[in-house]
């Protein structure tokens, strides 16, 4: 991808702090663009944010609940009024490193809401938030964060369930949106050495590492930035005619167990 692609465009990245949203919120400065790091983490996404300012491009922090209307309305106004607007949404926030593997009946009913509220409530609400200023811009892109785990993982019922939401979401909202010449597609990635991946597997990345190893064609351990490339594609002009589709970025990999 040429340099500077991005110039003059704003992008929101939620979930930007640290893992895989840090990833892709360097990477969308790397193309020019101005992102607003939205997160819960604040003392991590301020650094984020200095970081890149730091580095010569322009960053925000927005702390932001993507469950609470009223914290996701204010994160789309912090990038009004910082950056003029709002060209691309990356809805990667979510409900994971605290999710503890287990039969579906030993999963609570609030935390089952707690995560539909947040990883797919959530990505509904970003995109509401910021559909006024897409549109007052002449159209826009929206990238959601899926996982594989929506194509059956068992044991963990709530996050396959909200993430299998996101992808039918996904294709719903590219079809109402399409009008208005904004985009909306997903990324499905497969297990990725992030903090939150090293939380659930107890802090042991040498068996994700072996995992990796057996159920990837690519036996690899999929790093952050594993998917930048295929966000950059996708809220690039390159892409102006793909919209509702998932792209699956794993490896390869064709065993969840």
């Amino acid at each position: 991808m040429k340099a500077d692609t991005l110039t003059g465009k704003v992008a929101i990245v939620t979930g930007g702090a640290r893992g895989i949203g840090r990833a892709y919120a360097e990477a969308l400065v790397g193309e020019g663009a101005a992102v607003v790091i939205a997160d819960m983490l604040e003392a991590e996404g301020e650094a984020t944010a200095a970081a890149i300012r730091a580095a010569g491009g322009r960053a925000l922090f927005q702390p932001v609940d993507v469950s609470d209307p009223v914290s996701t309305e204010a994160m789309a106004a912090a990038a009004v009024a910082e950056f003029g607007g709002v060209d691309i949404l990356v809805n990667n926030a979510a409900m994971f490193a605290s999710l503890i593997g287990g039969p579906l009946t030993e999963i609570s009913v609030e935390r089952w809401d707690k995560t539909m509220a947040v990883n797919v409530k959530g990505a509904w609400l970003c995109i509401k938030a910021v559909l006024p200023s897409m549109r007052a811009r002449g159209g826009g892109a929206i990238v959601n964060q899926s996982s594989i785990s929506a194509f059956g993982m068992p044991y963990m019922l709530d996050y396959t369930a909200s993430k299998a939401a996101v992808i039918g979401l996904t294709k719903s909202v590219a079809s109402e949106l399409g009008a208005s010449n904004i985009r909306v597609n997903c990324i499905a990635p497969g297990g990725t050495a992030t903090e939150g991946y090293s939380q659930i597997m107890g802090g042991n990345m040498q068996v994700a590492e072996e995992r990796a190893k057996s159920s990837q064609l690519i036996a690899e351990q999929m790093k952050p930035d594993a998917m930048v490339g295929t966000l950059l594609h996708l809220v690039s002009d390159g892409a102006r005619f793909v919209t509702g589709q998932t792209h699956v970025v794993d490896g390869g990999r064709y065993f969840l167990g």
